[in-house]
């Protein structure tokens, strides 16, 4: 059983949506007792992975929607990306040095700074990706 949703949209898959994507999460995040780091922290980490969804996953094809779930449940942040793009073999998402001369491919790099786990799973009978990310909450944090 899923718990209830601090946020829940959807949005198409254009680099466009992610500003109001950005707005959003931080609505939704800032109820939770985070620093404000912590908080600029999430907020970019899930604008690094939209963006990946839309110029990898998509292409930059303009096409297609991503949903995205957030959910507090058991001292823990999770956050469910959903698209309905090509399967993505998640054996080739990696990131790259933070120490390469070169603008761009930093997202992965960011997310596994911030984030304490995740997971890319293609689905089978579907089109379509679902990146799972957790974030454990601090003993400071509110519930």
């Amino acid at each position: 059983m899923s718990a209830p949703a601090l946020l829940c949209i959807e949005f198409a898959a254009r680099a466009e949506a992610l500003a109001e994507v950005r707005a959003a999460v931080q609505r939704a995040l800032s109820a939770q007792g985070l620093s404000a780091r912590e908080l600029a922290q999430l907020v970019l980490a899930i604008d690094e992975a939209c963006a990946n969804i839309i110029r990898h996953a998509y292409g930059d094809c303009g096409e297609g929607r991503i949903r995205l779930r957030i959910e507090r449940r058991r001292g823990r942040l999770r956050f469910r990306l959903r698209d309905h793009a090509p399967p993505v073999d998640p054996g080739c998402v990696r990131a790259r040095s933070p120490d390469a001369c070169r603008p761009g491919g930093l997202g992965i790099h960011i997310i596994d700074e911030t984030m304490d786990s995740w997971r890319l799973r293609p689905l089978k009978r579907h089109c379509g990706n679902v990146l799972t990310m957790m974030r454990h909450l601090h003993a400071r944090t509110a519930p």
